[in-house]
């Protein structure tokens, strides 16, 4: 009797894909750390997920800076200070509200 008689393929390519699916949601955990997310990766593919989770676990997390900035829409320009309207903009005598947004470094 040979083994795929028994163990219908079907299952071992939903395994294969539930494997793989583990393995890239613990390098997403892994690129929030120093260790990166390729590595972990390649760790956890390897290995096996649980190990990547060790390894990612026993990692320093990142030092992350969350910086807020401010867009004009009408002329493009960025701004570290909250103002309520561009003053570039508002030279020429329009009134444009600038859009907040944040950035991350690393």
């Amino acid at each position: 009797m040979d083994f795929f008689d028994s163990f219908d393929i079907d299952y071992i390519v939903i395994l294969g894909f539930t494997y793989l699916f583990v393995a890239a949601t613990v390098a997403k955990l892994g690129s929030l750390r120093e260790v990166g997310g390729k590595k972990t990766l390649m760790y956890s593919l390897l290995f096996t997920p649980a190990y990547g989770l060790y390894y990612v676990f026993h990692s320093p997390a990142k030092d992350t800076l969350k910086i807020v900035h401010y867009r004009c829409p009408e002329c493009g320009l960025e701004h570290t200070d909250g103002h309520a309207h561009c003053p570039n903009c508002k030279k020429g005598g329009k009134r444009v509200r600038l859009k907040k947004f944040y950035m991350r470094t690393y």
